[in-house]
Parts: structure tokens; sequence; C-alpha cells
């Protein structure tokens, strides 16, 4: 068993975590033609446990229906998470904090989860940067583990399917899975590995969008 659970370990794709840039962009939420909403991304360098981390949120609202608050702390050399917090409406809806052996979970009013760590997983709220990290090439796939605050472990299946120009930018196009049957689009900058956007169930997410008030 333990010769697997190495093997495994293994065959896990180099996530390189250096490969994102710090900054901020606006993208904007579309459904066919019409713009809903937007969302801005942004990313920082910092420090968690003496080392370089990457400091993240990514702030989606579509008018006054869905304000949706995503922040990541991760490990900078291979996006390990280290906490996750999000917020709904301005509220505190979940933290999971990330532990040697151990994830916890907690929401308000309720006590902490403890939930065992077997190997490596990453956050499965953030995707289209964790792709941005992977050494994208014509035709490679890659199965990658997650964490999901309310659907558990999973594994995202990655396909670079091929290239397309957005706008002026070269992009690599990334299909992902993260249960082997809906799959979104991602479009990844070949030049600076920056998400260019994604299209996936009838949504679409691009560069651009109306990200004022939107911290």
């Amino acid at each position: 068993m333990l010769f697997l659970a190495l093997a495994a370990q293994a065959a896990l794709p180099a996530v390189d975590g250096t490969r994102l840039q710090p900054g901020s962009v606006c993208y904007a939420i579309a459904r066919g033609e019409t713009v809903m909403g937007a969302t801005l991304q942004t990313v920082k360098a910092t420090d968690a446990d003496g080392a370089p981390a990457w400091d993240i949120v990514i702030h989606q609202r579509v008018g006054d229906k869905f304000d949706l608050r995503d922040h990541f702390v991760l490990r900078q050399r291979d996006l390990a998470p280290l906490a996750f917090d999000s917020r709904k409406a301005g509220v505190e809806h979940v933290r999971v904090a990330y532990g040697l052996g151990k994830l916890v979970t907690t929401r308000p009013g309720a006590a902490p989860v403890e939930t065992p760590l077997a190997g490596p997983v990453w956050d499965g709220n953030l995707w289209g940067l964790t792709f941005a990290a992977l050494p994208l090439a014509e035709g490679a796939h890659f199965e990658l583990p997650f964490y999901q605050y309310d659907k558990g472990f999973g594994r995202f299946s990655l396909d670079v399917v091929g290239s397309e120009k957005m706008g002026e930018r070269d992009a690599w196009v990334v299909e992902a899975s993260p249960d082997g049957q809906r799959k979104i689009r991602y479009f990844i900058g070949k030049a600076d590995n920056a998400e260019l956007g994604y299209a996936g169930g009838g949504f679409a997410q691009r560069l651009g969008g109306d990200c004022s008030g939107i911290r």
C-alpha cells in the first residue's frame, strides 16, 4: 500500500506556482452575449510560515443577486493550499485551514470538522490560476487531486486540446473536468501564463467588465 501511495504521488504533475504573476484583473461574466456581472481577481506576493506565498482574492458579483469573495493563501512554489476563506454577500461562509496530514473546515455556528489528508491536494475552488501553473503543452494531460469544502475530495482531469487567439494574445485551450462529466474550457496565456477566461455550462468569463465597487 505504501508503494502504491508513493507511486500515485510521483505521478502528480509539476505545479509551479512561480509561473503566476502578481496584479489585478477584471473579467466580465456573461451568458451568451449578455454581460451579467464581473469578477475581480487579485494576486499579491506575501509570506506564510516563513516561505514565499501568494495571497489571492477572487471576488464575483452579479447585480444584487450574487456576491462571492474567495480568499486563498497558497505556498508560492507549488500552490499547495495553506488557508482559504469565503464570504457570501459580505458574511463569512466557510474557512479551511490546511496543516500537516490534515485540514480543518469551519463554518459559522458549527463545530470545526477535521479531515485527514493522505497526500497532496490543491484547493478545488481555484481553477484557472491552478491550471496556469501546470506545464501546459499541446496534447498534455493532467490529473490533479483537490479538496472542496462542499464536495470533499475530487480530481481535476485536464487536457490541453489546442490553441486560440484571445484578442492579440496566444492562449492554450485547457479542457477541465472536476467530475469526469461536465467540461469547461479555460484559456491560459502562452507568454505569461495569465488566466484569460473560460467558457462552459452556458456561462463565460472574459477579460473586461466593470469591477468598480468590487474589492
